[in-house]
């Protein structure tokens, strides 16, 4: 029976590599989207999805290389940020790494996590980095944070903390705040990390910003992760990894995991 159902799913896959062939990465992404729309929020738009990872695939010639092995993964992928309601290029970005097609959210597709998870409305949101030169101080304990911007750059070597800020209608507040050694650890085993298509080379800032709302995010869905249902939860977990596959009820098989230890939040030491 086992093997029957595996079979299958061999063939269903083998019928999306053929349509990538054939007819183009849309007509296969729509496909799988649509098929599996019952694990999509209510609110995504199955056609958007469709065209903005069908644009964003087909004009990248690092990815239409990939195996058809990689490219079926790339297409669950897909469907695994559609599922938070994310959209290629927008939200998210696919980087190959090892052959595989690595999907790394942006800090647009992390705030749409937390618009998911989130227990009222929010009233204020903020993220940044302090650069050298910046007066800046955090108290990690009562969470109290002060910054004035001194400085500029776009230079990963000169930040020294990232932080993000959020306030709820009904009063709850949270500020996460990474330290540059934090900061480190996570560039070090970023499958972007060193890539012609990194983010953390070509825009090392916009990209620190993104990691510090990812652990906003991640905070977030540890106290309010009841308000999401098994499939949210699953997407929301599973970030810069390869897909091998997502079943008809949502549970997400990654290929390999890329963080062997998750980072670590700023502590007290690390501020004084």
């Amino acid at each position: 029976m086992e093997n029957s159902k595996n079979e299958l799913i061999k063939k269903e896959e083998e019928n999306y590599i053929t349509l990538i062939d054939q007819t183009g990465v849309e007509n296969a992404i729509g496909k799988l989207v649509i098929k599996n729309s019952s694990l999509l929020p209510d609110n995504v738009a199955t056609e958007r999805i469709k065209n903005s990872a069908g644009f964003y695939i087909s004009n990248r010639e690092d990815l239409m290389k990939l195996d058809n092995n990689s490219k079926m993964q790339m297409l669950y992928g897909v469907l695994k940020e559609a599922m938070v309601g994310c959209e290629a290029g927008t939200d998210y970005d696919i980087i190959p790494f090892k052959g595989k097609p690595v999907i790394i959210r942006k800090k647009e597709g992390w705030f749409k996590v937390i618009d998911l998870i989130k227990p009222a409305e929010i009233v204020r949101f903020t993220n940044n980095v302090v650069f050298k030169g910046d007066d800046f101080n955090f108290n990690p304990v009562t969470e109290e944070l002060k910054h004035t911007p001194k400085t500029t750059s776009d230079k990963y070597e000169d930040i020294e903390y990232a932080y993000a800020y959020i306030k709820f209608a009904n009063g709850f507040e949270k500020t996460i705040c990474m330290s540059k050694k934090d900061l480190d650890s996570i560039k070090k085993v970023s499958p972007s990390g060193n890539t012609s298509y990194s983010p953390w080379t070509t825009m090392p800032v916009k990209m620190v910003k993104t990691k510090i709302v990812k652990e906003l995010a991640k905070e977030l869905f540890t106290l309010f992760g009841g308000r999401v249902n098994a499939v949210l939860s699953q997407a929301i977990e599973s970030d810069e990894n390869s897909i091998s596959r997502i079943d008809a009820k949502g549970y997400i098989i990654n290929e390999q995991s890329t963080y062997e230890q998750p980072p670590k939040k700023a502590s007290l030491s690390d501020f004084e």
